[in-house]
């Protein structure tokens, strides 16, 4: 687990007890919403709204004595200072709420990314295996996989009861299939995983398999746009980004 996946078995278990009387469409929804009254609340509270309310009424001052100048070059320039001085001021004083009120949507994105996007096959569905390099010849047990081309396999996804085990060349032991969770990617560990981590863990360092990609069958929220406005995360940024506007309009937060 990486510092970033802190509150990912926490939203895991929340997320399952909702889905006892909620859908994963109304449950995105309500993540959609949670993400954005945690992310509005944490701006206004490390926010200094009556300063940016005041640097506002400057801005528009400011913008209407440049509009309706007619005078010299100088003077121009002076009120053209002044108005990018005033916007770099409010600038300065959003950057760093707006970074962290951004924390809470990117745990949930993270979360989402390996929860929602993907499920796992019914046992006998066939699978389509992509192993890197393609030139690694694996070795299955029990021999229960297709060899296709370089590098592809398909193979019947099985049951925790009848389990199948994926070797590299040398008889190392790469994974045991089927996985706990969706996610389409297994590889060696790297740096940023200690940020990220992969729930189903990774391929050993020494071992002659680099990454290992199932083709899963993939939930899809929407059903207009192209295909990557139809994950969980673009279903979750939408109902954020109406919700946030929503907040920004009825508490006229600045």
């Amino acid at each position: 687990m990486g510092i970033l996946d802190l509150f990912s078995p926490g939203l895991s278990w929340l997320d399952a007890l909702l889905g006892e009387v909620l859908s994963p469409l109304l449950r995105l929804t309500l993540w959609g919403t949670i993400g954005s009254a945690l992310s509005m609340w944490l701006y206004v509270r490390f926010s200094s709204q009556e300063k940016l309310a005041q640097l506002k009424l400057k801005l528009i001052e400011t913008r209407q004595s440049l509009a309706q100048y007619d005078s010299d070059l100088k003077g121009a320039l002076e009120i053209t200072q002044q108005l990018l001085t005033l916007s770099l001021k409010q600038m300065g004083l959003v950057i760093g709420p707006t970074i962290l009120a951004s924390l809470p949507v990117l745990f949930i994105l993270l979360w989402l990314s390996t929860t929602y996007n993907y499920h796992l096959p019914t046992p006998g569905t066939l699978i389509e295996v992509k192993l890197f390099p393609s030139q690694v010849k694996p070795q299955w047990k029990p021999q229960a996989s297709k060899g296709l081309v370089a590098g592809q396999w398909q193979m019947k996804w099985p049951t925790h009861e009848q389990p199948l085990q994926l070797y590299d060349p040398t008889g190392q032991l790469i994974t045991t299939f089927p996985w706990s969770q969706a996610i389409p990617i297994l590889h060696q560990r790297q740096w940023w995983n200690f940020f990220i981590g992969n729930p189903v863990g990774y391929i050993p360092q020494l071992a002659n398999l680099e990454k290992i990609e199932l083709a899963l069958p993939q939930n899809k929220y929407l059903t207009f746009g192209p295909e990557w406005m139809q994950s969980s995360e673009a279903f979750f940024l939408l109902v954020m980004l109406l919700c946030s506007v929503a907040i920004k309009l009825v508490f006229r937060i600045h």
